[in-house]
């Protein structure tokens, strides 16, 4: 009796029944079992052996052998000869630009290559880690040149990274750009979350407290000269960690929110920019992905705010920033050709209580016209606040 294959025993007889039909004729009885048995076969296999999705990687490389391309073919699509050899070897995922140009340029579905791509966890390449620059921070201090891999590791190992640092960057977020480094940004989360470990907080981080009370509260504090300073010990209160560190040479990171395994939040920044303008967007940015839950336990977000991104994430933490900041109800009736004179960056940061450098920041960021307010903008106004950053 022909019915569903339910069992391996069912799927086997069914395929010594194609087997025997494989000779038969078009348009006779047998070709129409052939169908039918076919079919049959085709349902169960698709739900007890189902074909695996294509990884981005695979794609790629699928792609390649399709269309004759060597890696030369990929520079364009990815910026550089380096960057392709890092992708391709699994130490590189690929950023929003690079897939959105080989979706383009060489068709692979962008559901495909939006996917995880998980960095290969083994074989540390130490080349890759800014070494001069640890070791003038005194994060790493190894004996002699063989013992800069010994040292990173172990320094790694503080840190909490243990052996697989690419792991751990592959669970986390990171809005990079194509011009992003991810050695060198992982050298700096690991150096932010060692540099939050030397003084724990008495409070215990609550995600639930950052309600809109919190944001206000901490945004209230940037008239202050010594705002961006006092800032610290107002997120401390709330359980948060704020470490200023320096920027890599070479590298575009503006800041970071970690969560460690054990609830301990920390935001990182970095003070690129010397504005007031753009301190306190970073950190309300920042912030955001905390109170947004974006942040799981034992992973980080990090974020160069001038790289485009569709990520949804990056998308909420920009629009709580700008809302907190300032609240759309305030800003939206002001026609925007209004919004480009002094006299309304003064009034609207007196009527908010809010430094006049995040509403001039505000405009020139929609209108992209930076060479407006630049003197209100509190430029130079921010690092001599932190003597971390200037030491």
């Amino acid at each position: 009796m022909e019915r569903l294959i339910k069992t391996e025993a069912d799927y086997d007889n069914a395929l010594a029944i194609i087997d025997g039909l494989m000779g038969a004729g078009p348009d006779t009885e047998d070709a129409e079992r052939l169908e039918y048995w076919a079919k049959l076969v085709e349902i169960y296999e698709d739900e007890h052996y189902p074909i695996p999705k294509p990884t981005p990687l695979s794609a790629i490389q699928f792609a390649m052998e399709q269309q004759g391309l060597t890696r030369r073919d990929l520079e364009p699509f990815m910026g550089s000869k380096g960057v392709v050899s890092e992708v391709l070897a699994g130490k590189r995922r690929l950023t929003l630009d690079m897939i959105h140009a080989l979706h383009a340029g060489l068709g692979i579905p962008l559901d495909t290559l939006a996917q995880e791509m998980p960095l290969q966890p083994q074989g540390l390449d130490v080349s890759t880690f800014p070494i001069k620059e640890m070791k003038a921070r005194g994060w790493i201090k190894p004996a002699g040149k063989g013992e800069v891999e010994a040292a990173v590791r172990q320094w790694l190992d503080e840190c909490g990274l243990g052996d697989a640092p690419l792991a751990y960057a592959a669970r986390s977020s990171m809005r990079l750009g194509a011009r992003g480094d991810e050695s060198a940004m992982l050298a700096w989360v690991c150096g932010v979350k060692a540099i939050a470990a030397r003084e724990p907080l008495p409070t215990k981080f609550d995600r639930a407290a950052l309600d809109h009370a919190f944001l206000r509260g901490l945004i209230a504090l940037s008239p202050n000269p010594r705002g961006p300073a006092l800032s610290r010990d107002y997120l401390a209160k709330a359980g948060i960690h704020l470490v200023v560190e320096r920027h890599f040479a070479k590298t575009y990171m503006d800041g970071a929110a970690l969560l460690e395994p054990d609830g301990t939040a920390v935001v990182g920044m970095t003070l690129r920019y010397d504005r007031i303008d753009n301190f306190w967007f970073t950190l309300l940015h920042e912030v955001s992905h905390l109170a947004l839950g974006h942040v799981e336990p034992g992973s980080f977000v990090v974020d160069d705010l001038e790289a485009r991104s569709q990520d949804a994430r990056e998308r909420e933490a920009d629009a709580m920033a700008m809302e907190a900041l300032i609240p759309s109800e305030a800003w939206e009736p002001v026609p925007a050709l209004a919004r480009t004179t002094p006299e309304f960056v003064v009034g609207m940061a007196e009527k908010l209580g809010i430094h006049p450098a995040i509403v001039a920041g505000r405009v020139r960021h929609e209108t992209r016209n930076f060479r407006l307010f630049a003197k209100l903008v509190g430029s130079g106004e921010v690092r001599k606040l932190f003597p971390e950053w200037t030491s």
